[in-house]
């Protein structure tokens, strides 16, 4: 096919993919699913340097941010909002919306050229389509869940980073020496890591099993005819440049959000009574079959209902068909791609199933014995491997087969580029039909358009007119537009009473010391929700009216609870008393401020031995510092921090002790990436001075 010609199928893939994904940018805000509504006045409580307490985590009681390197590119984002006043929609969907699209485009296109040389141009572009448009990824981003899905568009980048670099080791023979070459290739790929890891550890640790799974198939290398020791040598110094040092620059970069869990062992996974780990969540979220995975097809296609598994479609059993007869058609040549390709693609199809059979039991075995694979409770993450080889395969296997039959003499097929786009047109009617949902605008979430609702928006302007502390309690849960801030913490009641729904909730409002608890926890408002998605009060996964005018009226029976009338269908009930972020036990003056999440200045005067309780989640962190000395905090029976103090007159500040470690990491994740910076300064000096010297001697010549 002509050079100019290929750009007209190219042309038409791209149109494909910016129509599938038009209704982002085409429907003013995206709201659905996982997507976090900010408004401006949240969006200016965040940092650009991230504190190592979150107030707004612990169900609005404070805790441990769980998702800390997804934050330092929220809070980069979020940057150009607070200081350059580019409006949050703007940036949103340039920098997590469409930077998932140019990523996932550029970084698949970059692994096929990676692993297959010279491929035209619709070999690119239909590449692209596939890894951008499956049944995973269109329901990864129409739940909202971005961060997996910018680390999904990038994985593919971070897979031909490691690919290049291990064929560069390999190339280097195994010398024992100490090569700038081999140290450069090596901090590129831990720098390339280290993105990927900002984005979803998870998606980056598969991309990495991939490339062992790459560097595995290209064992024989490693081997050396001479001895025994000689190949172990060279098995170590492979090992050690190949992923040792990509790694260890990668944690250095992350040390600010790794050094406080390596030192302390706290964050909120290690909260026992969350079940991130227990073998039996496995087996709960284990929905996909091992014939869906094989297909890429998303167990919850196309609803994306949790829990509701889709039956099989039989057209899907065509993908794997036509990415595995690669092998049929690979030659010598690209053998050994097309069977790497091959088994990562059987790979992610057998572990995305979870513990479904076959060998369902390898799976939990996995998540119980190796190192890291307890982050993959939900598994389909490993679609991501079987995505990969599709992408790259398919192409491949239309182009062979394009060839063979512009070689059968029949008339109709005498012209390569005639046949060319008889396949092309063929495979992208069959793709578009897969995903006929997505066509016929038929996908939700972040797919669907939303306004946010009048209520919201006087709700959130009465609270941030009130500049003291207080937390709101949403009963059963609170909905994607409530508006919270470091002194105005959300909470919901489903989480705070372990109840089960809204009448047990409610049911422990009514107990003889409910309005003590909800004072002690500094609650001012109750709050029912506008279910305006019709996300909170369903029944058989449809909205219930009944459940929602249920709640109401029994908060209506709690006597202390005093109505306030103005917000629609929001409906707020008032705490009488709200005691204050900081309170004491007893009568005294205290005054404070909140220097940060991490740090308060406190004045206290009392005239008897009492406690100063501090009303953020217990946390053993938390001391406080008075004339020098630290003094550690006590967990109350309501769960919070106190510091017992004597009579007298203090000035003492309150410390999440735990943040130093933080700074430290900061300090060591800068230092790093300041060396990198510097290190590619020099090289970049050196190659431009090469330049300018190769200039010169041609003009003197």
């Amino acid at each position: 096919m002509k050079a100019k010609n290929n750009f007209i199928p190219a042309l038409v893939f791209i149109i494909v993919i910016l129509f599938l994904y038009s209704p982002w940018f085409t429907h003013g805000e995206i709201i659905g699913g996982d997507w976090p509504y900010f408004f401006k006045e949240t969006l200016k409580e965040i940092p650009l340097s991230i504190p190592s307490w979150n107030t707004w985590q612990g169900n609005g009681l404070g805790g441990i941010n769980p998702t800390y390197f997804l934050q330092i590119y929220l809070n980069f984002t979020v940057f150009f909002v607070n200081f350059l006043n580019i409006p949050w929609i703007v940036v949103y969907k340039i920098f997590w919306f469409g930077l998932f699209i140019f990523l996932s485009i550029f970084s698949s296109i970059y692994l096929a050229n990676t692993l297959f040389k010279n491929l035209s141009i619709w070999q690119k572009s239909l590449t692209s389509l596939i890894f951008v448009s499956n049944t995973y990824i269109l329901l990864v981003v129409a739940g909202g869940q971005m961060g997996v899905a910018l680390a999904f568009s990038f994985s593919p980048f971070l897979l031909a980073r490691f690919i290049k670099h291990i064929d560069f080791v390999n190339s280097q023979n195994f010398k024992f020496n100490l090569k700038t070459a081999i140290f450069k290739s090596a901090v590129i790929t831990g720098l390339v890591l280290a993105i990927g890891v900002m984005f979803d550890p998870r998606i980056s640790y598969i991309a990495v099993l991939a490339s062992l799974i790459y560097a595995l198939l290209n064992f024989k290398k490693i081997l050396s005819r001479h001895s025994l020791l000689a190949s172990l040598i060279n098995l170590c110094v492979f090992v050690f440049f190949v992923f040792v040092v990509p790694g260890f620059i990668a944690i250095l970069l992350h040390a600010s959000w790794l050094l406080p869990f390596l030192i302390t062992g706290e964050s909120v996974y290690s909260d026992p009574s969350r079940l991130y780990t227990h073998p039996g969540i496995v087996e709960f979220l284990s929905f996909a079959t091992f014939s869906q995975t094989l297909s890429i097809l998303h167990a919850n296609w196309p609803e994306n209902i949790f829990g509701k598994v889709s039956f099989m479609r039989p057209e899907f059993l065509i993908i794997p068909i036509i990415a595995y007869s690669s092998l049929l058609f690979a030659n010598n040549k690209f053998r050994k791609i097309a069977v790497f390709l091959s088994v990562l693609g059987i790979i992610g199809a057998f572990l995305s199933k979870g513990t479904n059979e076959p060998f369902g039991k390898t799976y939990l075995w996995m998540f119980e014995n190796i190192p890291g694979f307890v982050m993959f409770r939900d598994a389909t993450k490993f679609y991501l491997l079987t995505v990969i080889s599709y992408s790259v395969l398919i192409p491949f296997v239309l182009m062979a087969i394009s060839n063979k039959l512009s070689g059968l003499g029949y008339s109709i097929f005498k012209k390569k580029e005639k046949i060319t786009y008889i396949v092309l047109v063929l495979f992208l009617v069959f793709w578009t039909f897969t995903i006929r949902e997505t066509v016929l605008g038929k996908l939700g979430g972040t797919f669907k358009r939303h306004d946010v609702p009048g209520d919201y928006i006087i709700l959130k302007d009465f609270m941030y007119k009130q500049p003291e502390f207080f937390r709101t309690l949403w009963i059963p849960r609170q909905q994607r537009f409530t508006y919270y801030s470091n002194i105005h913490p959300s909470v919901e009641g489903v989480p705070l009473f372990n109840a089960t729904g809204s009448a047990e909730a409610i049911k422990n409002l009514k107990e003889e010391r409910a309005q003590e608890y909800l004072s002690d926890l500094s609650i001012k408002y109750v709050i029912v929700p506008y279910d305006s998605m019709g996300e909170i009060f369903q029944e058989d996964r449809k909205y219930d009216k009944k459940q929602y005018e249920d709640t109401i009226n029994s908060l209506r029976e709690v006597n202390w609870l005093k109505e306030i009338e103005g917000f629609g269908k929001i409906k707020i009930f008032e705490v009488p008393s709200p005691k204050d972020h900081l309170q004491l036990s007893d009568n005294g003056s205290i005054s404070y401020e909140m220097i940060s999440p991490v740090k308060y200045a406190v004045s206290v005067f009392i005239q008897i031995p009492q406690e100063l309780v501090f009303s953020e989640k217990y946390n053993p962190y938390w001391v406080a510092k008075v004339n020098g000395e630290i003094m550690l905090s006590e967990k109350t029976a309501e769960g919070l921090n106190s510091f017992k103090l004597e009579k007298g007159d203090y000035d003492l500040e309150i410390i999440f002790l735990q943040d130093k470690y933080n700074t430290y990491g900061k300090i060591i994740s800068a230092g790093t990436l300041a060396v990198i910076i510097l290190l590619f300064l020099k090289q970049l000096r050196i190659f431009l001075s090469k330049q300018l010297n190769f200039v010169i001697m041609k003009r003197r010549n």
